[in-house]
């Protein structure tokens, strides 16, 4: 059986809550809500792009003082989200959006991309076309709030990414991960199988390859300073604590 390559996302999402499990999406939830108290309090209305199954987004539901709009390019993705959200009863608006190509006829006082999303951007010009295109979705007064990850992060996490199993809907997956250091990439290959009830034929087989830019601090200043955001916070990892250079994991706050 050949092996199908799909876009980025797509078969993914038959196993993305699995390789996320040990995630907290509360306590990222709760970051967000502290940055947002942080740097913009009065702030109502929220958009999250690229929400993979929404989960943050449900998390910020359950505090009840936000209006959320989750978003993702992937409408496999979306689909398990909003599945999950109208199974608990919640109020989330669910919307198929690229944020290299936004068309909305609103505008939100939040915006935030997670999981370091814009590591996927792998050119400077992919990342100001993203800051265009969320501005115009921006209230005047409106924050943005996006994360990525440096060197320090991809190299110690190179190997430990690296898994394999089964989920409870018999797909099999085995995920490759590692760092190219000259060309400042982070790769992660999935190569995903769907079984048959006795998990013994394998009824189909696709693979996916991640391709994630390591930008660094400074760098990614500097490419924002080429745009019309002002940076107003940074932060290191999960904490209102400043970023540093030394940081793997870093949080922007622009206006």
């Amino acid at each position: 059986m050949s092996n199908k390559k799909t876009e980025v996302y797509t078969s993914l999402a038959k196993i993305y809550d699995e390789i996320m499990k040990d995630v907290d999406y509360e306590d990222w939830a709760d970051f967000i809500d502290a940055i947002i108290q942080e740097h913009h309090p009065e702030a109502i209305s929220l958009l999250e792009l690229a929400c993979g199954t929404g989960k943050v987004a449900m998390y910020l539901e359950e505090l009840d003082c936000y209006d959320i709009t989750a978003s993702d390019k992937s409408a496999e993705m979306l689909e398990i989200g909003k599945s999950i959200a109208t199974f608990r009863g919640m109020s989330i608006i669910w919307k198929q959006i690229d944020f290299l190509d936004i068309n909305l006829n609103e505008t939100f006082d939040v915006v935030f991309i997670l999981f370091d999303t814009v590591n996927y951007l792998l050119k400077e010009e992919d990342i100001l076309a993203m800051l265009s295109n969320v501005r115009k979705v921006m209230n005047d007064d409106a924050i943005l709030i996006f994360d990525f990850t440096t060197q320090k992060h991809s190299e110690y996490v190179e190997k430990l990414l690296s898994s394999e199993g089964i989920t409870p809907d018999n797909v099999r997956y085995e995920r490759n991960s590692y760092y190219m250091p000259t060309e400042k990439l982070h790769i992660n290959e999935f190569e995903i199988e769907q079984l048959d009830e006795d998990k013994t034929t394998v009824l189909s087989r696709e693979k996916e390859v991640h391709r994630q830019r390591v930008y660094e601090f400074d760098e990614m200043k500097a490419i924002i300073e080429k745009s019309d955001f002002e940076i107003i916070a940074t932060y290191e990892d999960f904490d209102l604590i400043n970023a540093n250079s030394n940081s793997e994991r870093i949080t922007m706050v622009l206006a």
